[in-house]
């Protein structure tokens, strides 16, 4: 092994210099990656690279290490310097999927397996064995959508009501409201107990038949915290809370939060996006750079990487047969009010009652399957990383770890008061800037959501970037 030529690939930095969108955080944000399995993909296309360069025959990559050498081609300059680094220019040849290419693809397929043991050894069979992130997960994709399931489901129950009415009437014409009552609140209770233990349980199985090497188990706390709370301001005020505590940003007698830091300092690409911001505008209230940061990739990435798992795993044959459970059993449970209801009209009976239990009971259900959607990340995952991972790993001294077993209790108690309060401020500030302007009223709603931190979902059309301009520099004169 030419240990020489590693050591300058492995040193090449393919994200220098930072920015907002650079060679990292383009992988995570077109592809739904995770930091940790980026980093991999990184490193094994590195290892791959030298394989190319070292080797005087065709070597041939994988799907997800194949992923990244197509960006790094877009990355002219960055490619052009790599090639000079290796001192041979690496040529991407395209497969034509005919018989002669498929025999010279699946030898240099061989030929790389054969190189890389050689070199490097057992290689990672996530980035090697795998043409997507998620093929590690082991789970088939269902054939009927949940979507198309409840809508299916919804007319069926429509359907199954003649039956069930003419099933259930004579039972029911034993009984009067009250006592109906009963059984349908003790019925409903036990449902969704036994539901709720079989989700769990249902869920826990669906983890484990994820495989021990996939990214499901090399998550970051960052990443975890974001499932947990499904709130990406949660993942900025961690942030935040880090660098005030190692004194990158401070906040003056106003709340304005500022930086003394330059951004050629070592950072981490979390750090740098802060300074690189608070450089550009200025010291600044905590709401509107809450609204800033939402909106840059380094942060957003996170939630779009772990929505994306999230959607994944709900998509999966095992997760839908589950839903397709809970509904079923639940419209069962629906059906039963429903022909009471219409059997009491049919007698002329008072079915008030039995129409008020009957909606709070629609509106639980859609509550509680809503609720099964989200389950795996706000309380599946966490508990494994809780019960089973942390556990069995080293004791780190990482602060992001207990945010992200304590959350915000471990919040430095100035910026809590800040979070709490910065809300309130930026409004107030806005909505006095909008109308010493005299801009549309409403630039007084949409200044709203920028501060509530919906900037991305809503449309801010309705003034120019001149005026957006003109506000924020307002905003300084004033304070």
């Amino acid at each position: 092994m030419n240990q020489q030529l590693w050591n300058e690939i492995l040193a090449y930095n393919l994200d220098t210099p930072f920015s907002e969108y650079g060679f990292s955080l383009r992988l995570v944000n077109e592809n739904y990656w995770t930091k940790d399995f980026t980093e991999l993909a990184i490193l094994e296309y590195k290892k791959f690279m030298y394989l190319a360069a070292t080797s005087d025959m065709m070597v041939s990559p994988s799907g997800v290490i194949d992923v990244v050498w197509h960006q790094h081609l877009i990355f002219t300059e960055s490619y052009e310097a790599f090639c000079k680094m290796l001192g041979k220019k690496i040529q991407h040849v395209p497969s034509t999927h005919n018989k002669e290419d498929f025999q010279k693809f699946r030898s240099a397929k061989e030929r790389t397996a054969q190189l890389y043991e050689e070199a490097f050894g057992t290689p990672p069979s996530t980035i090697w064995a795998c043409d997507t992130m998620y093929d590690s997960l082991n789970l088939p994709k269902a054939k009927l959508k949940i979507r198309s399931f409840v809508n299916w489901g919804v007319l069926a129950m429509v359907g199954l009501l003649v039956p069930f009415y003419w099933l259930l009437k004579p039972f029911y014409s034993r009984f009067d409201n009250p006592e109906f009552m009963y059984v349908l609140v003790a019925l409903t209770v036990v449902v969704f107990a036994g539901l709720e233990f079989l989700n769990r349980y249902r869920l826990t199985k669906i983890i484990g038949l994820f495989s021990r090497e996939s990214f499901a188990y090399s998550l970051r706390p960052m990443e975890l915290v974001y499932l947990k709370t499904q709130k990406l301001e949660n993942i900025i005020n961690g942030t935040l809370n880090e660098m005030f505590e190692k004194g990158m940003v401070y906040m003056d007698k106003d709340d304005r939060i500022s930086t003394g830091v330059d951004q050629k300092r070592s950072l981490n690409e979390d750090e740098a996006q802060v300074v690189m911001t608070l450089n550009e505008t200025g010291s600044t209230f905590y709401s509107i750079l809450m609204a800033t940061l939402k909106r840059k990739p380094v942060f957003s990435n996170i939630a779009n990487s772990m929505d994306a798992f999230k959607k994944y795993v709900y998509k999966s044959r095992k997760f839908s047969q589950l839903f397709y459970l809970n509904f079923s059993i639940i419209a069962i449970l629906l059906l039963l009010a429903f022909t009471r209801i219409i059997t009491g009209i049919e007698r002329d009976k008072p079915v008030f009652q039995i129409v008020i239990c009957t909606v709070l009971l629609v509106v639980a259900a859609i509550f509680f399957l809503i609720r099964l959607t989200g389950q795996l990340g706000t309380n599946s995952i966490p508990r494994l990383y809780k019960d089973q991972i942390l556990p069995s790993r080293p004791a780190e001294n990482n602060w992001q770890w207990t945010y992200f077993l304590m959350g915000a209790a471990v919040l430095d108690i100035s910026l809590t008061a800040v979070i709490d309060r910065g809300g309130e401020t930026g409004l107030i500030v806005l909505v006095l800037v909008v109308v010493m302007m005299g801009l549309p009223a409403v630039v007084i709603v949409e200044a709203h959501a920028v501060v509530a931190g919906d900037a991305e979902e809503t449309n801010i059309s309705a003034i120019s970037k001149g005026q957006k301009r003109e506000a924020l520099t307002s905003l300084e004169i004033i304070f």
